[in-house]
């Protein structure tokens, strides 16, 4: 915790029962001074049980950035969309890389400072920090950490990335959260930017024209609506359409979003081009800075954070801060209700619950193997999808091959057209498959997500009953995942050859036999893309099936023990007060209802705000 032990003290008192407090009165709380009801929430329970500990470090956190006005903007939007060249442009640095190179799903946090500095944090929670000269050796570290091709699979371990950089919009107390792209295989579950979503208080929501909005960026969008505070909808890359459409193509976003109630009607769209932005802040243009459409969102920005920032980012906090203290309360209510049992009849309800604790852990049990079952099965498909693919691909590529050799093209021009026509079609086919696959792992997570809440819910439930407490089920929480982009090979990687090249000695061959080792040669080179292509794409894919059921399978083992260490601790806690304080509980009774009543009237503070 990063309350200091005299101020948890002092403000533990402030909790405790009047004959601890030497006969003072607890007075109500009064006012809506967010920072304080977080203070007071964060101090209340004295000697906290992990599970508290946890909700506890949560509502810290919250505190600590809103004392220091710490407004977080996340870019989200589909691969492609041109997130981090947006975001470049916003910060007037070239700093995030773009463009075709596959990220993986590591958030990066930029942050104010006047030197350039990089903090890399591990999944072992060690942390690396080193100063960087400028953005250009900024960007070239980034590219080691949070790119597919210099760290794949993430095998460097790497959790999060906090940039720290001179900026003008950073400078006024907002950090940028660049995010992986959505749109990948689990589309139609969750993003990869949900790791971060619940410390995100606002989003740019980043679309082109080209392709327009998907279904997927709209579910997903919907899901961000109900996280975030406030939604700014960008229309980035407009430059790649002539003028004329520009109108037609964010009239069709506003649609779109209108239609499935993710934008208010009076809600701007800003239509403009993060590359020619960040190219004309680079160059110094002024003229053409304003013809790139970033200068209106810019003034939008500064707007919104010197007016609007600091009402919006009390809003989300104190919307996470409600929901962290209803979980509080529930696991307060079940102790409550146990130290006021006497003791034989409490042992009795424990050991209630802990048969009904056995039938738990089976159906805990049964749960992870119909997990692992389902992996083992989609995995399977991913297989048999992967060699319907290639066997597709073969028969359009040879369909190709010979329109090109009829029309008698020459050799370059006819792997110019299979290239062209093998970049389109896996293209094509990785959206299909993304969305076959995602429908497909959808389904199945939906399932052991609905078994997991359910088993939660008979463990809150049970102890409800037994201690007859009112419950209210807690909120679900959903899978992370992942997001691998393949590439595309157009041309078979260079091989040792014979010293004399096999087209050389074409030319003293009779001509229908050049024809044919031509056509034999293509049909080769085609194999070896095809096998190449498709393996790229099974590869990805299956990584990120793989990544989503190991991350959905550790969140929800650790929800399922939570809720169990949690219902039973409380009723563990009150026994072994009623053990060893034979004389009277009467003081941890009324210690824990005064600790319960200020939780209560904290909880209504915030729905206030």
């Amino acid at each position: 915790m990063l309350v200091s032990l005299e101020t948890r003290a002092a403000d533990e008192m402030s909790c405790a029962p009047e004959s601890e407090r030497g006969g003072t009165d607890v007075q109500p709380i009064t006012g809506l001074d967010l920072g304080n009801l977080l203070t007071k929430a964060v101090v209340c329970i004295a000697r906290p049980s992990p599970s508290q500990a946890k909700l506890l470090e949560r509502l810290e956190a919250l505190r600590q950035r809103l004392s220091v006005s710490r407004f977080q903007l996340a870019a989200l939007g589909q691969f492609k969309r041109g997130k981090s060249m947006l975001l470049n442009a916003l910060l007037g640095a070239d700093v995030l890389p773009t463009g075709v190179i596959p990220v993986t799903a590591i958030p990066t946090f930029l942050q104010f400072a006047w030197a350039w500095r990089l903090r890399v944090t591990f999944s072992t929670d060690r942390v690396e920090e080193s100063y960087v000269d400028g953005p250009l050796a900024l960007r070239e570290r980034l590219t080691e950490i949070v790119t597919e091709a210099a760290n794949p699979h993430n095998r460097l371990g790497v959790a999060r990335v906090d940039v720290f950089l001179p900026s003008a919009l950073l400078e006024r107390g907002v950090v940028l959260i660049d995010t992986p792209g959505v749109g990948s295989t689990f589309r139609h579950n969750t993003a990869a930017a949900d790791a971060v979503l619940p410390e995100c208080d606002a989003a740019l929501f980043v679309v082109s024209p080209d392709p327009p909005i998907s279904e997927v960026e709209t579910q997903f969008l919907a899901r961000v609506r109900k996280t975030v505070a406030r939604l700014i909808v960008v229309l980035n890359k407009i430059d790649t359409i002539e003028a004329e459409d520009r109108v037609t193509a964010a009239g069709f976003l506003r649609r779109v979003l209108s239609e499935q109630k993710c934008l208010e009607p009076a809600a701007p769209i800003f239509c403009l081009s993060g590359r020619r932005g960040l190219r004309t802040k680079l160059a110094g243009h002024a003229h053409a800075l304003a013809e790139s459409g970033l200068l209106e969102l810019e003034a939008y920005l500064t707007q919104f954070l010197t007016h609007e920032k600091e009402a919006t980012l009390r809003a989300a906090v104190a919307r996470k801060a409600s929901a962290l203290l209803g979980e509080l309360q529930l696991e307060k209510e079940f102790h409550l209700k146990a130290l006021s049992l006497p003791l034989e009849d409490l042992e009795r309800r424990m050991a209630a619950f802990d048969d009904a604790s056995t039938r738990f852990e089976a159906e805990r049990r049964t749960a992870a193997d119909l997990l692992a079952g389902d992996r083992i099965r989609l995995l399977d498909e991913l297989e048999a999808d992967a060699e319907r693919l290639r066997a597709k691909a073969r028969a359009l590529l040879h369909t190709e091959l010979d329109k090109a050799l009829a029309r008698r093209a020459a050799a370059d021009e006819v792997r110019a057209a299979l290239g062209s026509t093998i970049i389109q079609f896996f293209d094509i086919e990785l959206a299909q498959i993304r969305e076959q696959v995602g429908k497909r792992l959808a389904a199945m997570l939906r399932t052991h997500q609905r078994r997991a809440d359910d088993l939660i819910a008979f463990v809150q439930r049970t102890a409800a009953d037994l201690l007859e407490v009112p419950f209210q089920a807690c909120a679900s929480s959903e899978a992370l995942d992942t997001h691998h982009d393949p590439f595309w090979v157009t041309r078979p990687s260079p091989e040792v050859l014979d010293a004399i090249p096999s087209a050389a000695l074409d030319q003293f061959l009779p001509k229908g036999m050049r024809h044919k080792r031509f056509r034999r040669r293509l049909i080769e080179e085609i194999e070896g893309v095809l096998l190449r292509n498709v393996e790229n794409l099974r590869w990805a894919t299956r990584q990120n099936v793989e990544d989503t059921f190991r991350r959905f399978r550790a969140e929800l083992d650790e929800r399922l023990a939570l809720s169990l260490v949690a219902t039973r601790g409380a009723m563990v806690a009150a026994r072994d007060a009623r053990k060893q304080q034979t004389a009277s509980i009467e003081p941890e009774i009324e210690s824990t209802r005064v600790a319960l009543s200020r939780l209560g009237e904290i909880h209504e503070a915030l729905a206030r705000i």
